[in-house]
């Protein structure tokens, strides 16, 4: 069985959350709806360890804070070694890629 893979890129999220919300969900069928862009205002019960993450609009507060453990990643990064390189020119090919058009 194949199965199809949609890389999503937190930046991207937050630089045009409503693209990225309508390339998401036409990569898995389902039709746009005006409130995935405004998750945050539901009503509903949230039971998981990020319900606060879920009532706050998407942000760039994160952008950026696994710099501050860099260090920490020194010993993961020298055993990945090519796999690391080969996964950073991924998601730099995927930068470049043309996006879907709504």
């Amino acid at each position: 069985m194949r199965y199809s893979v949609l890389q999503v890129m937190n930046e991207d999220v937050i630089a045009d959350l409503e693209s990225e919300v309508r390339r998401l969900l036409k990569f898995c069928g389902l039709p746009f709806e005006l409130t995935c862009l405004n998750f945050h205002k539901t009503e509903r019960k949230v039971r998981t360890p990020s319900s606060e993450q879920v009532r706050r609009p998407v942000n760039n507060s994160g952008v950026g804070q696994w710099q501050k453990y860099s260090s920490f990643l020194e010993p993961l990064k020298q055993s990945l070694g090519s796999e690391l390189v080969a996964l950073s020119q991924s998601d730099e090919a995927f930068r470049q890629a043309p996006r879907l058009e709504h």
